[in-house]
Formats: C-alpha cells, sequence, structure tokens
C-alpha cells in the first residue's frame, strides 16, 4: 500500500519525526508532487528533498551517506529491515522538514527577535513496500502502539520518551 509515517515525542508535546514510507510513484524524478508536500505542517521551517534512486547511481553517495547518517536512523533502517523493508532497495525519494518545537523571547545581541527552543522532525520515504506483512510483524512483536487521528502509530523503542520515533502506514 502507501505509506508510514513517523512520530516521535518529548514529554508531554509530541515530536514529529523519522520516515515516512509511500508506494505512489511520482509523476517525474527530482520532483516531489503536491500530495506529499501537504503532508507535511504548515509551519515547516526547512525543506529538503533527495532522489535517492538518482543518487545511488553516483559513486560519492555511500560516502556521503556513511557520514550524513545519524547511528538513531541506522538502528531503524536496521528495525525495518527486520520486518520486510530494506529501506537502500525500496526507497526511491525522500522529503523531510523542520517545524520548530518553540520560541524564546528576543536573544541579547543575536538580531532576532526570536530563537526556536528545539526541532521537531517529520520525514516522508517514497517507494515501493508491502505494508500488510510488515504492519502485521510489528503486530506480532507486540511493539508499543498508540492511536492518533485513526492511525496505529508503532515505536521504535518502548513508547516513551524525549528521543521516541513513531511511524505509521498512511494508506
Amino acid at each position: 500500500m502507501r505509506a508510514i509515517r513517523a512520530i516521535g515525542k518529548a514529554g508531554a508535546a509530541a515530536i514529529l519525526a523519522g520516515i515516512l514510507l509511500a508506494a505512489p510513484k511520482p509523476a517525474r524524478a527530482g520532483r516531489l508532487g503536491t500530495d506529499v508536500i501537504a503532508l507535511f505542517p504548515k509551519d515547516i521551517g526547512e525543506f529538503a528533498y533527495a532522489d535517492l534512486k538518482k543518487a545511488r547511481s553516483q559513486k560519492w553517495f555511500s560516502q556521503l551517506q556513511e557520514q550524513m547518517i545519524p547511528e538513531r536512523f541506522r538502528q531503524f533502517e536496521k528495525f525495518l529491515a527486520s520486518a520486510g523493508v530494506d529501506p537502500n532497495s525500496q526507497v526511491e525519494e525522500l522529503a523531510w522538514g523542520l517545524v520548530a518545537e518553540g520560541l524564546s523571547g528576543k536573544t541579547e545581541g543575536a538580531g532576532s527577535s526570536a530563537v526556536p527552543t528545539g526541532e521537531e522532525v517529520v520525514g516522508v520515504a517514497l517507494g515501493s513496500y508491502n505494508p500488510r506483512s510488515t504492519e502485521a510483524y510489528f503486530k506480532q512483536q507486540k511493539l508499543p502502539t498508540f492511536k492518533a487521528r485513526g492511525y496505529t502509530l508503532y515505536a521504535f523503542g518502548s513508547g516513551s520518551g524525549a528521543s521516541e520515533l513513531f511511524f505509521f502506514f498512511i494508506d
């Protein structure tokens, strides 16, 4: 089917984080469809896009991947692989953005009236997957879950804590 959405939470506030896996192919490479862009929060500050299918064909890609991917996401990739999702071959495009958690008051001497107190991350990974078998695996593993807006969110970890990652299939 179509997608996974990843959400983490810090304290009482939910932090959007991780990876969204979606099946629809974009109309053309190098462009992200407005339907995918619409999944991101309206107050997104920074936004990025990568055509991983094209990037993997470049000889510099593996070195860049080694330098840029945080250990937490490497662990998440292994976790997904255990459920039958191979991020290195099935993820064709990736988009992500940063959302400020909150703003502080004016910072003296910084020339800014407000600065972010933290960031939330939300991402979408487009590719070809089998969500039913993946969800069945997660249910069998009895992952911590919670319901939000009609979706079952699966935890990558204990299901609580500031750095927790949650994900789900969009459709």
